[in-house]
């Protein structure tokens, strides 16, 4: 018994040594193998791009999501990092609420900056032609309590997206983050002054 079970493991080694066979019954070079496996990486890459597409395309038809930011554009190609628990923008069905706030700075929320509660409207998608091209989101978001009317247009590819803030002065901000769901996303909200 003892030398049946040492023969059938030196048979498995070996079999695993053994170059793949194409089948047509020639073994594959080290480049053919090298080529395949390139492919099946890839593969399996489209596939998990595809399935986050379809996660993130159910969160903007429910339009319940979160958009957390994480890096801002500022003038003249400058970019700032930000923190993504504090600044983002909650969609949930009619309502949302956008959140700005940097650090070393005291602001109206309590967490160094500002939170607007307010109404979506005008939500309208449209998607690329296929999950790799880009996606878009525009809305109104019509905060409560403040004056001006925030037109926001997302650009998304898979969960990645960048967010244009344009206010009805013609300031334009630039936010680069991603989208998540509600639950998932790790956001701390500061209190809203301006209801």
């Amino acid at each position: 018994m003892r030398n049946l079970v040492i023969i059938l493991s030196i048979v498995f080694a070996i079999s695993g040594t053994i170059p793949l066979k194409a089948q047509n019954g020639k073994q594959l070079t080290k480049r053919e193998l090298k080529k395949l496996e390139k492919k099946k990486k890839k593969e399996a890459q489209e596939k998990a791009e595809y399935e986050d597409f379809l996660k993130i395309k159910k969160l903007v038809d429910d339009t319940t999501f979160v958009f957390v930011a994480d890096r801002l554009y500022g003038a003249r190609g400058r970019t700032f990092n930000l923190n993504p628990s504090l600044n983002f923008l909650i969609v949930n069905k009619k309502e949302g609420s956008y959140q700005f706030s940097f650090h070393g700075i005291s602001g109206w929320n309590g967490l160094g900056g500002a939170t607007f509660n307010g109404d979506i409207t005008k939500y309208e998608v449209k998607y690329g032609k296929n999950f790799k091209k880009p996606s878009y989101i525009s809305m109104i978001f019509r905060p409560r309590g403040v004056g001006g009317l925030p037109y926001i247009n997302i650009t998304f590819y898979g969960s990645k997206a960048i967010m244009d803030l344009t206010l009805d002065n013609g300031t334009r901000i630039r936010l680069d983050g991603e989208i998540k769901p509600i639950g998932e996303a790790d956001i701390l909200k500061g209190h809203s002054v301006f209801e």
